[in-house]
């Protein structure tokens, strides 16, 4: 009988044992899923010339870092950024400027993608000399370079190179380089003139004579030979160094030029309405400078015969899904039905039809994709599903600073920024309510600011808040932009843009929900590269009448509208 009651002892501390470490396995799993970013610090950042140094303190939940430096004096030149597992990393900087101020930051990023910046940036000044700004074609007179900076501090020096043979080189006593007419006129040349300390460059610049400066140039999207989808598109290239134009010429393909326009950067968004259907088109991307030299690229691309389905969305942030909420999937698009699958499977070939919404009780992949009989199928899109809630939600809000953009005066529409100003208050007031947090942009500060606070302040939202404007006054509605379909914004860009279109109050007007668009790197406050969940709204036109009045007598509306999606997108409401 002892024996038995022993054993009975045995079974039960064993059982309870197993069940604690069952538990403690849980609780470590639960906490490891739970764990969030906490605060930390760049210990330093120091160089020796152009090698830079950084170290901070490690985040335990942090998955991977990222270091970014920036020219302070325009936040839009990324001088470097990089990846890294790792707490201490060196790296060469180029294109330094003397007595250019620069900051350095580190964001911590978690499995669910979420970050979390450092908690003060570190700047530093390069103090060490380089060239002025100048003009690099030589003419018929001797050429005069101009160094920055304390030419007395340190030994420099300056060699001279001709095409790639070294013909002069001598420590710098002056501010003033100048490269004798004799070496180069009548002549193809390029001349490179570096400054030099203890055998490091600080800074070089090339001078051409007679000799095409602008480098070679390579449309990378879309690529050559391409069937693009019947629909808005983007160009873009990389190369054309040293032009001052850029033209994007459209030809049919019997070279017959049918449209052409300039290009302010190296991605332009092209309009489906300059395309037909299932047709032949040349594009070309032409560089040049001082109308003297140029070079161009070219790709040939075919139309689809059809449009694709547009993506679907979730109404939900796929990173915090509180455990037992029901998920919708959604489809602005009434020719296409949803398939979705919850097993990370393809859900073209493996999907169950969408018929009503999700309840989530676990950590699920879902893959969905929109299907139609008169379209090619969406994108297949992928939004990995995490049970949890997220505190302290940060929404950043950054309305309009076009101050010379006029809307109808007649029915007391001023300025795009003094009302979208006024609406923001709306918008933050009905966040507020919920406790949201929310910051907003200072107006006179300029996007590369915005998008700068906007990071270092941990926004899990960038919203921009607009208003459209035509060249003939006569387009109206309302639109929405993100970088692209991909981008982390484009189901709550999709979401804002299906209520706010659903109180627009002329559905008589076709086309009046103009959708969600993609800038693809042609927005700073949408540029994925730029800021963390950017998006844009475009509320309706201030130079169509109706649309002005709309604005004036609704911004109350519009402004509530626009923070409940943002409310329900992050789980406040249902």
């Amino acid at each position: 009988m002892r024996e038995i009651n022993k054993l009975k002892v045995f079974i039960i501390a064993f059982s309870i044992l197993i069940i604690t470490s069952l538990i403690s396995v849980y609780i470590l799993r639960d906490s490891k899923q739970a764990a969030i970013l906490k605060s930390f610090n760049i210990k330093y950042i120091d160089n020796t010339y152009k090698t830079f140094t950084v170290e901070f303190e490690k985040v335990p939940a942090a998955k991977y870092y990222k270091i970014e430096i920036l020219d302070n004096t325009n936040a839009r030149n990324k001088l470097y950024t990089h990846e890294t597992t790792k707490t201490k990393e060196s790296f060469e900087l180029e294109n330094l400027e003397n007595g250019v101020e620069y900051s350095l930051m580190v964001y911590a990023y978690d499995a669910r993608g979420d970050y979390r910046p450092a908690n003060e940036e570190k700047t530093f000044i390069w103090n060490e000399i380089t060239f002025d700004e100048t003009e690099i074609l030589l003419k018929d007179e001797d050429k005069v370079l101009s160094v920055n900076g304390d030419i007395e501090q340190k030994v420099y020096k300056v060699k001279v190179i001709a095409n790639e043979n070294i013909i002069d080189e001598y420590d710098l006593k002056n501010r003033d380089i100048t490269i004798s007419k004799d070496l180069f006129v009548n002549k193809e040349i390029i001349i490179t003139v570096q400054l030099i300390i203890d055998n490091v460059i600080l800074d070089e610049v090339n001078l051409y004579s007679n000799v095409n400066p602008i480098t070679d140039a390579e449309i990378t999207t879309p690529i050559n030979e391409s069937i693009i989808p019947y629909a808005d598109f983007t160009i873009s290239y990389k190369g054309f160094d040293n032009v001052d134009n850029r033209i994007i010429n459209i030809y049919d393909e019997k070279n017959k030029l049918l449209k052409s326009a300039s290009m302010k950067k190296n991605t332009a968004i092209l309009s489906k309405e300059l395309f037909e259907p299932n047709k032949k088109y040349i594009l070309e991307v032409v560089g040049t400078l001082e109308d003297t030299y140029s070079k161009s690229s070219r790709v040939v691309i075919t139309t689809s015969d059809q449009e694709y389905a547009k993506p679907v969305y979730i109404n939900k942030n796929p990173k915090y899904v509180k455990q037992g909420s029901k998920v919708e999937l959604l489809c602005d698009d009434d020719t296409a039905k949803i398939y979705y699958t919850l097993d990370g499977s393809n859900p073209e070939s493996m999907g169950i039809e969408y018929k009503e919404p999700i309840t989530i009780n676990e950590n699920v992949e879902l893959k969905t994709v929109a299907v139609s009989t008169v379209k090619h199928n969406s994108i297949i899109k992928t939004y990995n599903i995490n049970v949890g809630k997220k505190e302290n939600v940060i929404i950043y809000i950054s309305p309009s600073n076009q101050y010379a953009n006029l809307g109808v005066k007649e029915v007391g529409y001023t300025t795009e920024m003094n009302e979208m100003n006024d609406l923001a208050n709306y918008v933050i007031e009905r966040l507020n309510e919920y406790g949201v947090r929310t910051y907003r942009n200072k107006p006179a500060a300029g996007i590369d600011a915005w998008n700068k606070e906007s990071m270092y302040l941990g926004a899990d939202l960038h919203i921009a808040l607009h208003s459209n404007a035509s060249d003939d006054h006569e387009s109206y509605g309302t639109e929405t932009w993100v970088n692209n379909e991909d981008s982390n914004a484009f189901s709550i860009a999709s979401l804002i843009q299906s209520n706010l279109s659903s109180i627009y109050p002329y559905k008589d007007l076709p086309g009046y929900n103009r959708g969600v668009k993609y800038a693809n790197g042609a927005l700073g406050e949408v540029n994925d590269d730029w800021v963390y969940m950017g998006m844009l709204v475009e509320v309706a036109h201030h130079d169509y009448e109706a649309d002005a009045k709309w604005i004036m007598e609704n911004k109350k509306l519009i402004g509530y509208n626009i923070a409940d999606s943002i409310l329900t997108y992050f789980g406040y409401i249902d």
